[in-house]
């Protein structure tokens, strides 16, 4: 069998016809098939004593008047057919549609119901004799005439006479030729192979396209339940490390955990070290968060799953076609070829929409459910559509060929619904396909973003007219993805009505989100401060969630932040969020503080709250953790950092006795706001260490600043001055005791190591590493920063992890689009 090399044809005629054009069986069941291929292939001879009817009159002349009772007497006594059977049957038949032949010497001659009989008495075997006579009068009643009385010919068919009867094959005698046939003849066996083997392959070839259909969609569902196999493991795990009491660091399951003969522990840390946290082609390529060549490289294990999903698309693509040569429907070998594969195409195209929306959804119960973070739910999703928008285009192309090139029959097909929106859906999926290129879609997301949702739809919309010929037959893969759309977005406004409206009894939805922005020139930081309405909303490390400011044009907008800082200490939670101005919102966000009137930098805005996303993940559960971010990375270890201080006061809760942060930042005035307000008290902790780098580039030169808090408190007091005049910055201030005074609280005052330079991220992780499994400790890596920074991470984890340290998790704060 040749499978086409369609990708290299230009899309010429852009046309996607349905996935079976008008789908219809030529019997009701695969028993039938054996006496239809035998009807169709002797029932265009003329017999002697056949009838004729007229046209659409349904009537026939008084031979065969009384033979439907007759017949039903024979079917219901020599074949058992039962009424219901039989109903159900002929109910098919009508459904599905026939291509019977219009002659009627296959029923009303006895000469053609002899031959007819006594072929099929010959090549069928006991089952499909006995399904013969029942499908028989259906096919001579749509024929308008009734299948004579069978009693005598079945008697007189016996073995003896069916091997003195002539042999017939209609491919070397022509109805043109024979004329009419004056007596019983015997089909070739060779003709009514190929007859049988080429309708049974015709029809039952969409059958087996749905059965590869549910393989590839059998491959995401064995996918997703590895992922929930893990975090259940991974869940059961998190909560013995917790169980802290009566369990020594050195005996019972913690240590059976470090193990080096255990062999469970040694496959998995294997599959960890080479599958799970490396970048994709690492060592050579270090590349994950950074983008190469304008795309984004998922790590090892992601990009296994993308390549055996690749490879389940090809191969289920490629095999199992059935055409051969002798094909009395299609003769041709290469129209069999090209029909095939683009039946096959179109229904693996269809099946991979349920997932495309899947792994495009923000409310998804397998985030929930599984070990898969967003990012790779994003890999999936490109790669999803990438594979259905190819095979679209490959089943565009190949109905285009066989309507055109074989059938002549193209521009007539065109003008009809199904078709032009078999085009219009082709069209619109590679548009959305081109426009969600990643130079694209970083630089313009909002726009990127209506046009997508619009582009989704119209798509949605032109698939169910596309396949409509074939009624609902279809729509078991277009229903599931609407209903996933339906309840993400449904779950969304839920969030949103939950986080920032509350109910008082009588008043109806009085109780509103409210929020403070406030922008410091000097860090270049907005910190937004917001109160959610909802009194039962608990923040917690690890969530984020999504901003609106619905009072502007582009209120429909919504942008993903980690939650930095949470108070529960008041009545109400008071939810703060770092962000640093870029582009779009955000710009616009700090452009509004600084035309503010109030000589503050500070604003009111009208924001809404849509959360909280994310998974916390079990720091507590490890002995020592390591903390690297840049920026307003940040966000995320400070409510690690708050978790920690709040489980100290039941130490059952937690295991960490020491945590490093090392945080980076190319302004060094973003330590001083941060660290002296919402992590002042958490730093004190003793069990907490603290280095900060500045990477100004304006300050590389100068030297390393380490201060403790006694010298500094005997230095010289800094300049006293709480705002600046030219900024307008309001930083935090302490009283100088000698001047009575303001002056702002920086973190000298802290006693914090201040480094000007860039943290050598290989050697921190490398020295805590070796520290840990010197005192036999559990360790966590947490990663929070630009894309550089967390490939470098990656990295040193990687080659720690290889070099033997079982005990070290990797976990990456990260949302990329």
């Amino acid at each position: 069998m040749r499978v086409p090399i369609t990708l290299l044809l230009i899309l010429a005629w852009t046309g996607v016809p349905v996935l079976g054009e008008g789908f219809t069986m030529s019997a009701p069941e695969l028993a039938d098939y054996c006496f239809y291929a035998v009807y169709e292939s002797l029932s265009s001879y003329a017999y002697l004593g056949a009838t004729t009817t007229s046209s659409g009159s349904g009537s026939t002349n008084s031979t065969s008047s009384d033979s439907s009772s007759s017949s039903s007497t024979v079917v219901s006594i020599l074949h058992g057919s039962s009424k219901r059977g039989f109903a159900k049957r002929i109910a098919k038949m009508a459904k599905r549609g026939h291509h019977g032949s219009s002659s009627t010497g296959g029923c009303t001659s006895p000469v053609g119901v002899m031959s007819l009989y006594a072929s099929a008495k010959s090549w069928c075997n006991q089952k499909q004799l006995e399904a013969a006579i029942p499908y028989w009068q259906t096919l001579c009643e749509q024929n308008s005439v009734s299948l004579i009385s069978m009693t005598d010919i079945i008697a007189n068919t016996t073995d003896s006479y069916i091997a003195s009867l002539p042999i017939i094959d209609p491919e070397t005698n022509s109805t043109t030729t024979t004329g009419t046939i004056e007596s019983p003849v015997l089909l070739s066996h060779s003709y009514y192979k190929r007859a049988y083997k080429s309708y049974v392959t015709h029809d039952y070839a969409h059958s087996k396209d749905i059965r590869y259909g549910w393989g590839l969609m059998g491959y995401w569902a064995g996918i997703l339940v590895l992922g929930m196999i893990v975090k259940a493991w991974k869940t059961m795990r998190a909560q013995l490390y917790t169980r802290k009491s009566g369990v020594s660091e050195k005996s019972g399951f913690y240590a059976a955990g470090r193990s080096s003969c255990a062999p469970v522990p040694a496959v998995t840390h294997f599959l960890r070290t080479y599958l799970v946290i490396p970048a994709s082609f690492a060592p050579g390529l270090t590349n994950h968060q950074q983008l190469k060549w304008f795309h984004t490289i998922p790590k090892r294990l992601d990009l296994l799953i993308v390549f055996g999903w690749w490879a389940v698309c090809v191969i289920l693509s490629c095999v199992d076609y059935q055409s051969f040569k002798g094909n009395i429907q299609t003769p041709s070998l290469s129209q069999q070829n090209w029909q095939y594969l683009s039946g096959r195409t179109g229904i693996l195209s269809y099946a991979c929409l349920p997932f495309l929306w899947l792994f495009g959804g923000r409310n998804n119960i397998f985030l929930w459910a599984t070990d898969f973070n967003v990012q790779s739910f994003n890999i999936f999703h490109r790669h999803v559509a990438r594979a259905c928008t190819i095979l679209a285009v490959v089943h565009s192309i190949n109905y285009t060929v066989v309507f055109q090139v074989y059938e002549g029959r193209y521009h007539t097909a065109l003008k009809q619904n199904y078709f032009y929106m078999g085009v219009v859906a082709t069209v619109v999926m590679c548009v959305m396909l081109f426009q969600s290129g990643t130079w694209l879609r970083r630089r313009f997301y909002e726009t990127f973003l209506i046009i997508h949702v619009l582009l989704a739809i119209l798509t949605i919309y032109a698939l169910f007219r596309h396949t409509s010929l074939n009624g609902t037959a279809h729509n078991f893969y277009l229903w599931p993805m609407v209903a996933i759309w339906g309840f993400d977005r449904a779950v969304r406004y839920l969030r949103v009505i939950y986080c920032n409206w509350s109910v008082w009894a009588g008043k109806g939805f009085v109780k509103t989100t409210s929020s403070t922005v406030t922008y410091s020139p000097a860090s270049d930081l907005i910190r937004i401060e917001m109160t959610p309405a909802a009194k039962g909303l608990t923040p917690a490390s690890g969530q984020h969630y999504y901003l609106y400011q619905p009072s502007t044009l582009r209120g429909w907008e919504n942008h993903p932040f980690t939650l930095g800082c949470y108070n529960l200490s008041g009545p109400e939670p008071k939810l703060t969020f770092y962000i640093r101005p870029y582009d779009g919102w955000t710009r616009r966000l700090r452009d509004r503080c600084r035309w503010a009137d109030t000589g503050a930098l500070a604003i009111t805005p009208r924001l809404l709250l849509e959360g909280p996303y994310g998974h916390q993940a079990p720091l507590h559960t490890f002995d020592t953790l390591l903390l690297i971010v840049g920026g307003t990375g940040i966000a995320a270890a400070v409510p690690y950092i708050l978790d920690h201080v709040s489980r100290l006061a039941a130490p059952a809760k937690t295991r960490t006795t020491r945590i490093h942060l090392v945080w980076s930042s190319r302004q060094r005035q973003m330590f001083d706001e941060i660290c002296c307000t919402d992590l002042a008290t958490a730093l004190e902790c003793p069990d907490i260490q603290t280095t900060l780098y500045c990477t100004d580039k304006r300050s590389m030169g100068a030297t390393t600043t380490v201060v403790a808090d006694e010298e500094f408190a005997s230095s010289a007091a800094p300049p006293i001055q709480a705002v600046d005049t030219e900024s307008k910055e309001v930083g935090p201030v302490m009283q100088d005791s000698s001047s009575q005074e303001s002056q702002p609280i920086k973190v000298e005052h802290l006693g914090l190591e201040l480094f000007y330079g860039r943290p050598d991220i290989p050697a921190t992780v490398q020295a805590t590493a070796e520290e840990a499994r010197a005192s036999v400790s559990r360790l966590a890596v947490l990663m929070c920063g630009p894309a550089e920074m967390a490939d470098a991470c990656r990295m040193a984890v990687y080659w720690v992890m290889k070099g033997g340290f079982r005990d070290v998790e990797y976990f990456e704060e990260a949302f990329g689009w």
